[in-house]
């Protein structure tokens, strides 16, 4: 029997949705829906009702599901006694904000093949509150996301980097104020809903500043927009230095916008307290 496909099952009963799964274990809809048929088929039951809109667990389907969620746990135990003190061993479900992945992902990658070859990872992208809270519920077992609020006591939060925030410009506006800023050019931002964003609204907060805005989500859109003299950003110094040019210069705003943490998330509890150290090593690029 194919454990992936228990897996699947057991986070369909825990989020009661096939596309919130397919996010979390990044696959296509399609491919969730068909992982699912073929263990029907194995199994030779109908696990779901798919008269209903979105398909709902029969209630055999949900027995099966709380039986498969015992078996995963075993399989989880047999590692866990399997796995020495300083080694990374099983299958771990891993969340990144986009602007953690272009930097941190292809180190730990490369980390991982050289120093943990007893484990194997799969990932899935989403916003640092919404992976925070997947973490939490255990959808995922760690996310690297930008820390903006207290830590709750059920999470360990590790800090992987320090990332100076930074003013991008177009070249024309090198030497103009922030109120000439406001003033000619719109304020390009991420979306308030991610951890920079709720940085930058504290700031602007802070400072009593409201300057026309416009919202997007792309780092690339973002900076291709302040190339072509649209407006002016407030982003992570490394992913603005990424796309700098003779188009755009970079300012130091340290005065108006705090620095950001990227943190790796995990829960507080003894599963993760076996792993948790040397998942982190692998992640700031020092192995195992």
């Amino acid at each position: 029997m194919n454990l992936r496909a228990l897996e699947t099952l057991v986070q369909i009963l825990n989020v009661q949705s096939f596309s919130t799964v397919a996010q979390i274990r990044n696959m296509t809809l399609s491919a969730v829906s068909m992982q699912m048929k073929a263990l029907e088929a194995e199994l030779g039951v109908a696990l779901f009702d798919r008269q209903s809109r979105p398909p709902r667990l029969t209630p055999l389907g949900r027995q099966v599901a709380l039986q498969s969620r015992e078996i995963l746990a075993a399989r989880d135990g047999v590692t866990a006694l399997c796995q020495g003190d300083d080694a990374l061993v099983g299958q771990f479900l891993i969340g990144f904000i986009q602007t953690a992945s272009v930097r941190i992902l292809p180190r730990f990658l490369q980390a991982a093949r050289q120093d943990a070859a007893g484990a194997s990872f799969q990932f899935s992208a989403g916003l640092s509150e919404t992976l925070s809270d997947f973490v939490s519920e255990g959808r995922l077992d760690a996310a690297v996301v930008t820390q903006v609020d207290q830590t709750p006591a059920h999470l360990c939060v590790q800090r992987l980097a320090t990332e100076e925030m930074v003013m991008a410009l177009p070249v024309a506006y090198a030497d103009a104020d922030q109120a000439q800023l406001e003033a000619q050019l719109l304020f390009i931002r991420f979306r308030p809903s991610t951890g920079i964003g709720r940085l930058i609204s504290a700031s602007l907060s802070q400072a009593n500043s409201q300057p026309q805005q416009i919202i997007l989500d792309s780092i690339e859109g973002t900076l291709e927009c302040v190339k072509r003299g649209l407006g002016y950003t407030v982003l992570p110094r490394p992913d603005v230095q990424r796309y700098c040019d003779g188009q755009m210069v970079i300012r130091t705003v340290s005065h108006l916008y705090p620095s950001r943490d990227l943190v790796l998330v995990t829960r507080n509890d003894r599963y993760s307290d076996r792993w948790r150290d040397a998942l982190f090593s692998l992640m700031v690029g020092q192995g195992t």
